[in-house]
């Protein structure tokens, strides 16, 4: 779990972010969207435990961009027939 920080109008509060799900205080109205250590997020839903006054906010799965890998030019599999003369 990762300590964050929720921004709710002018006010900032503390949460904790466990990979999409989102626990914090029940104090605040969830929208569309959220603001989690400075980026929006988007609201895919929210469930309040009432046990504990506490909402778990569930998120879109934001993808990281995929990084084209680099051709090193080596053969990864079978022969290397140039290093070999017949």
């Amino acid at each position: 779990m990762k300590e964050v920080k929720i921004k709710v109008g002018d006010e900032l509060l503390d949460g904790l972010l466990n990979n999409n799900e989102l626990i914090l205080s029940n104090d605040i109205e969830v929208g569309d969207s959220i603001n989690i250590d400075g980026k929006d997020h988007k609201v895919v839903s929210a469930i309040v435990d009432n046990r504990d006054n506490i909402i778990k906010i569930n998120l879109a799965n934001a993808s990281k961009p995929k990084k084209e890998k680099k051709s090193d030019d080596k053969q990864t599999k079978g022969w290397n027939h140039s290093k070999f003369s017949r």
